[in-house]
């Protein structure tokens, strides 16, 4: 009977350990709930506008420029890119862009492609993915004909769209 209800005694401290305690919800919900909202709201205000507009524009046309060889072209547009954009997003665009020939261009755009590829994108556009270039690279393009900025006229076509 001892047993019992030590046994039972234990089992209710372990329960009341795990379930939420009276005194500290109060005090850390409100400084908890507001933290996630912030970068919420402040995220959508940067992401979306750049991605509808930029991602078609600007950053597809690097892309195209990247699939034909065209170092100046892309330099173009990722200059332009970068300055239409703020943040991360114009960060890696610059860093694109003053690349010193078209392969190390082709590396820094597939850093800027890893952000892109997050982004919401505008429905005409997919985002495709090379299994060959340096362990894989994903990038954003208009639907329809594949046209690899990684390996340009070496490999045009080398990939598949992944949504």
């Amino acid at each position: 009977m001892k047993r019992i209800t030590i046994l039972s005694a234990l089992i209710l401290l372990t329960l009341s350990a795990c379930s939420p305690s009276a005194e500290t919800p109060a005090a850390t919900e409100p400084v908890s709930q507001p933290e996630p909202s912030a970068p919420v709201a402040a995220s959508p205000v940067e992401t979306p506008a750049p991605s509808s507009s930029v991602l078609s524009t600007t950053y597809v046309d690097a892309a195209t420029a990247l699939a034909a060889d065209d170092t100046k072209k892309a330099k173009e547009s990722l200059t332009a890119l970068a300055n239409e954009s703020s943040g991360e997003l114009k960060t890696l665009a610059q860093a694109a862009a003053d690349a010193g020939d078209l392969e190390a261009m082709r590396e820094k755009f597939k850093a800027l492609s890893n952000l892109a590829t997050t982004m919401e994108l505008p429905p005409d556009h997919a985002v495709a993915f090379c299994p060959m270039y340096k362990g894989g690279a994903k990038w954003v393009q208009k639907k329809g004909t594949l046209a690899n900025p990684y390996f340009g006229s070496t490999m045009l076509t080398c990939g598949s769209f992944v949504n």
